[in-house]
């Protein structure tokens, strides 16, 4: 712990003491005081103290740590003393911290100095079981490889960095396959490093399981030819995988091989994740055969490790596989906090009531920020005490960063968080002001897209949706329809801009991002004004309200250009430098790429816009591009009777890809952009200057 304040406040670290304390009433505990002139910090393990480390810091020296703005910590050269002791008690003995779908989304491109400032963030906000699965590669490759799968067979069964998560989840295998061993030797130093700190730190990993994805290729080595493999229908119109049946041989000797191998490269630490028939379907739905999928896989564990835990994701639980498995060797995990309620609390197994709130990464500003501050967990903790934690399993963290602030709190409450009391102190604490126009607008952002309507679906971006007469979503689990008043979320832009003593890299992510979402919220009501016009063949309507969306979009690109995070410039170098040879550095550019805009194969993705971002030159280059193409088809069809562009088939209530002629033209700019796209370096222009320009320019257009 020593180390985590003196990586943090080196200019401080001599004013703490650390304290081991006894755990109260068999629950973790912290506390922070004054002895002799020095800061205490108490905590019966290293978490515990971590938090009490934070605690302090945000008190005492107004401190907010965020994935937005704010991500390093600033100098801290002053260490007021505590004034009165703080004592605090943990009544959620597991925090579990992310989905793979973050290490798709968010992850991918962290090198080691970004994962030591996640790791740090993490303990001072009390998880203690991080899914741990960086590295995976090498446990696959050198698996492979004792299989007598040659080095570019090997390469070859890996999906790159972009979609390796779902490679894990076993939905798919090879997309933007892996071409170079040295990268696979530097995932595995990394994810090394990544296990030995939050070791060092008293965390529990959450490990990578085996649930049966393998080469079809297997079974043309001798041994194996009669393994039984079930070929599993294509994810999202990818090509097919192959699973081998639990009940086959293979499925031991493989699996425990992959287990061997990961603990010989990483080490063991008892909890493995593992989802059978995660987003497909068994060979059979007999409660016999599911039943004995169970016990095997169990079994799996239970002889490679006595001391074993299998965790589950609940999305797609079959109870005769869970009732398998005997109670204390199963952790389940509730990612949305709705599967308890239909299986009686998982029938006595230990669980974990989790929160998603985001898809995709998409940096959309939502959700309920009361909902989460009553603190669900107490209700399902007095129903069901077999719950035993809490757990965040957002697909991607690099957004909305009040409600994230207040949902890593919540990992550790026991108790309802007052929302008014709260919002004062972070606004504190986020913008180093205690000025009353800071906490209003945290109190309108609450009343706009931190309401209570804001909860379920997230809120779409239609400059974001591929281009439609008639649109009813961005992506799939996301709603166009804007559930508050975007003239009151303007009204927290203009109160933000009107505070004379904020500052900090936090203020300025803030006001870049509220004034991005008042202007993307208006876009909408625009695109209605551009289709309304369009049918009623008000040509001047029409013209001007489709001209204006297209200068909107011009200067949001403008506006997020000064944010490098927010700027595809930014994210295509760090994907670039990930590569540990130039041939790579394309590779994962087109990984990045392909994943932001068409999602899968191509011509057949149905997942398209997925992982949309409004990012600086992605919104220049690629959507803008995209509504001036519509726009100019409108045009031509103004005086048609009749036009649309929604095709007969859908998924997701959503056109498909390359179901119309109008369509197939957009599948050939897609192709071009992929290949030849170079976005603008980011600008150097003032954030906070450039976003009341913004605001000023467009705020007289925005009454609803």
């Amino acid at each position: 712990m020593l180390n985590l304040i003196k990586r943090n406040t080196p200019d401080i670290a001599s004013c703490f003491i650390l304290e081991e304390i006894e755990k109260e009433n068999g629950k973790s505990v912290y506390t922070v005081r004054e002895e002799s002139g020095k800061i205490v910090l108490g905590g019966d393990c290293k978490i515990s103290q971590a938090m009490a480390y934070y605690r302090y810091l945000k008190d005492y020296c107004n401190i907010n740590l965020s994935h937005c703005g704010n991500e390093k910590m600033p100098a801290v050269d002053n260490a007021p003393l505590p004034v009165k002791e703080v004592r605090f008690i943990i009544e959620q003995d597991k925090r579990v911290y992310m989905n793979y779908c973050t290490f798709g989304y968010s992850c991918a491109w962290w090198d080691w100095e970004r994962w030591e400032r996640e790791i740090d963030y993490m303990a001072m906000n009390g998880i203690n079981m991080p899914l741990s699965v960086v590295g995976t590669e090498a446990v696959w490759y050198y698996t492979l490889r004792d299989f007598k799968y040659s080095d570019t067979g090997a390469l070859e069964f890996l999906s790159g960095p972009a979609f390796w998560a779902w490679q894990l989840m076993g939905n798919i295998y090879g997309y933007f396959p892996l071409t170079d061993k040295s990268y696979i030797d530097s995932r595995l130093e990394l994810g090394k490093k990544i296990i030995d700190r939050e070791v060092e730190l008293g965390m529990t990993p959450i490990q990578q399981g085996y649930s049966g994805l393998i080469p079809k290729s297997i079974t043309r080595l001798k041994a194996y030819h009669k393994s039984r493999l079930n070929m599993v229908k294509p994810w999202c119109n990818f090509p097919v995988t192959y699973i081998v049946d639990p009940l086959d041989p293979l499925f031991k000797k493989f699996g425990r091989a992959f287990l061997e191998k990961q603990r010989q490269l990483f080490g063991a630490f008892h909890y493995y994740a593992c989802d059978p028939f995660h987003e497909n379907k068994p060979a059979s739905k007999l409660k016999n055969y599911l039943w004995n999928v169970g016990r095997t896989i169990d079994t799996l564990y239970q002889e490679f490790d006595a001391e074993s835990v299998w965790v589950m994701q609940a999305w797609s639980l079959y109870e005769p596989i869970v009732k398998s498995v005997p109670h204390g060797r199963l952790l389940m995990l509730d990612i949305n906090s709705e599967k308890y309620k239909e299986t009686e609390g998982f029938w006595g197994h230990d669980f974990v009531a989790g929160h998603i709130h985001n898809f995709g990464d998409r940096n959309t500003l939502h959700g309920s920020i009361d909902a989460i501050a009553a603190n669900p967990y107490i209700s399902i903790k007095s129903e069901y005490p077999n719950v035993c934690g809490t757990g965040l399993f957002m697909e991607g963290i690099r957004q909305n960063p009040l409600y994230y602030d207040l949902a890593f709190e919540m990992l550790t409450q026991s108790e309802k968080v007052q929302l008014d009391e709260w919002l004062k102190d972070y606004a504190k604490r986020r913008y180093s002001s205690d000025e009353k126009c800071l906490v209003d607008a945290m109190q309108a952002l609450r009343e706009s897209c931190y309401s209570k309507n804001c909860t379920g679906r997230e809120t779409g971006s239609i400059i974001c949706a591929r281009p439609s007469t008639n649109l009813q979503h961005t992506a799939p689990n996301d709603t166009l329809t804007v559930r508050y008043s975007n003239a009151k979320l303007l009204e927290a832009a203009e109160l933000l801009l009107s505070a004379e003593k904020a500052s900090g890299d936090g203020y300025e992510f803030d006001v870049c991002d509220v004034v991005r979402q008042v202007l993307s919220n208006h876009e909408n009501a625009l695109y209605r004004k551009v289709m309304d016009a369009f049918y009623a063949k008000d040509k001047v309507e029409f013209e001007q309200s489709a001209n204006l969306f297209l200068k909107i979009l011009e200067d949001m690109d403008s506006l997020l250009q000064t944010r490098p995070e927010l700027t595809l410039y930014k994210n295509l170098a760090d994907a670039s430098a990930l590569a540990t040879v130039e041939k790579d550095q394309n590779n994962f550019e087109l990984n990045l790429l392909s994943q932001l805009t068409v999602w899968g194969p191509m011509g057949r993705t149905v997942n398209y816009d997925y992982a949309w971002k409004e990012w600086g030159g992605l919104i220049k280059t690629y959507y803008l591009q995209r509504w001036h193409s519509f726009f100019e088809q409108l045009a031509e069809f103004f005086h048609k009777k009749h036009f649309k562009t929604e095709t007969k088939k859908q998924h997701c209530e959503r056109n498909e890809y390359l179901g119309s002629k109008f369509y197939r033209n957009f599948e050939k700019f897609d192709k071009s952009w992929l290949q030849n796209v170079s976005p603008e370096e980011p600008s150097n222009a003032d954030t906070v200057e450039t976003a009341r320009k913004l605001l000023e320019k467009y705020k007289r257009f925005i009454v609803d």
